[in-house]
């Protein structure tokens, strides 16, 4: 880890990685060791530096963007626009141990991802379709691994999803589904291990999935939308199944 990384001194054991990543990098904002006007460096040397993977560098990223510390410029990177956090939407980690709080989340991604499944289906590229098919085959090939294959298997879910607020060519609906991927990530975690261990692992949410993009190549705006609504909500009802209010869900 090089200095401007291991200035940050050491992180707490129980943060997730996206929190411990966002951490580092407000800290070096916060300390001036990037200034205001200053560009980060490439996701590929963060990732590098801290040891984690791109995504979880994008989710540091866009948390970093919603405080009002970070900016894109088109085609060059993220910029750093203040050294103090600004006071918008946040939603804080208790909520997503709640497991009425949890349902209002998952409600609220409906409305975000259906719309962005539509806009997608109307104007993504032909190389944003095979991401979001090629995101839709790699979360076939990692379910059905057990629990050696759960992490690999949110992370591929993830994906999926990203892929598809990307393809809309909106830069908020990215940053906005990523936020929201950083925050739901632990429980979705949680819930899968729940259903694996249950021995109750499904495999709708590949046929889902594999729909949906089917939709989406077909360039069918109202058939990408009815799609991703009624996966959005097997999806949030099989994860809330899965998950009692004695589990030990991330607080």
């Amino acid at each position: 880890m090089s200095k401007a990384f291991a200035a940050s001194g050491f992180l707490a054991r129980e943060a997730t990685l996206s929190d411990q990543a966002t951490e580092v990098l407000r800290h070096n904002i916060v300390n001036g060791i990037w200034a205001v006007g200053t560009m980060l460096p490439s996701e590929t040397s963060l990732a590098g530096n801290l040891d984690v993977s791109r995504t979880v560098i994008r989710e540091a990223v866009s948390r970093l963007k919603a405080e009002g510390m970070l900016s894109s410029q088109q085609g060059r990177g993220a910029f750093v626009a203040s050294d103090r956090p600004r006071m918008g939407f946040a939603i804080p980690e208790r909520d997503v141990g709640s497991l009425r709080k949890l349902s209002q989340i998952l409600e609220l991604r409906l409305g975000l991802e259906i719309e962005a499944a539509a806009i997608a289906a109307l104007r993504s590229s032909d190389q944003a379709r095979a991401a979001i098919q090629a995101a839709a085959d790699a979360f076939d090939d990692a379910s059905g691994g057990g629990i050696p294959g759960v992490s690999q298997g949110v992370t591929t879910d993830l994906d999926f999803h990203r892929a598809i607020c990307d393809a809309t060519g909106n830069d908020y609906y990215l940053d906005f589904f990523n936020y929201l991927g950083a925050s739901l990530r632990e429980t979705m975690l949680v819930g899968r291990l729940q259903s694996v261990r249950r021995g109750s692992e499904s495999n709708e949410a590949v046929r889902e999935h594999h729909l949906i993009a089917q939709a989406i190549t077909a360039g069918d705006a109202t058939l990408a939308r009815d799609r991703m609504r009624l996966h959005l909500e097997m999806s949030s009802e099989r994860l809330l199944e899965n998950l009692e209010p004695a589990d030990d869900l991330p607080q």
